[in-house]
C-alpha cells in the first residue's frame, strides 16, 4: 500500500512520468482532490539504467530524458 501522496498533478517531475518507477503507483482521489500515491522517497527512471531518482526531480533536468507524462494520469 502507497504511503506517500503528491498533489502536484500538473508538474513535470520524475513521479508524473511514463519512464519512472520501479514500485507500486496510482492516482487516488480524496474528497475533490486527487494525488498520486507511491511507496517510497525514490524511484527509478528507465531510461537511466534504473538510476535511483527522487520523486520531484524536475523532468528534463538530464540530457537523454525523453519526458511523457504517465498515461494514467486524469
Amino acid at each position: 500500500m502507497p504511503n506517500f501522496l503528491f498533489h502536484e498533478l500538473d508538474r513535470k517531475i520524475c513521479l508524473t512520468c511514463q519512464y519512472f518507477c520501479n514500485c507500486k503507483r496510482e492516482v487516488k482521489v480524496i474528497g475533490t482532490k486527487v494525488f498520486i500515491a507511491y511507496e517510497k522517497d525514490l524511484g527509478a527512471c528507465s531510461l537511466r539504467n534504473n538510476f535511483p531518482v527522487v520523486l520531484n526531480v524536475p523532468a528534463n533536468n538530464c540530457s537523454f530524458c525523453h519526458y511523457k507524462r504517465w498515461i494514467e494520469l486524469p
